[in-house]
């Protein structure tokens, strides 16, 4: 089921950026007990009012062709692995989700 995560992030990254050009940039770093993700896009990025609730069942923006059940299954299946995933600005602009995730036992 993880792949289902990244999935429905690059899934997203794609279908919301408006330029023509679009870039996705993947980093993995390692900690003690964690490994974190960082998938970086250029697209409009997202308020900062916005970034929680993109998560919540069935939420979804304005312009959005989904059904908003994208994001909210990328945050049940990450805290099922006794995850987080969160958002932050780009820059110079797009978003960056980071998914961490506890290292296997």
């Amino acid at each position: 089921m993880l792949s289902s995560v990244f999935f429905n992030i690059l899934k997203n990254a794609v279908r919301h950026n408006d330029k023509e050009d679009i870039e996705i940039d993947i980093a993995v770093t390692e900690d003690m007990g964690t490994v974190t993700v960082q998938i970086a896009d250029n697209g409009p990025g997202i308020p900062d009012s916005q970034k929680e609730a993109v998560f919540g069942k069935g939420e979804q923006g304005l312009k959005s062709p989904g059904t908003g059940m994208g994001l909210y299954l990328v945050a049940t299946l990450v805290t099922s692995y006794g995850g987080e995933v969160w958002i932050e600005d780009n820059d110079p602009e797009g978003a960056v989700f980071l998914v961490e995730l506890p290292k296997a036992r």
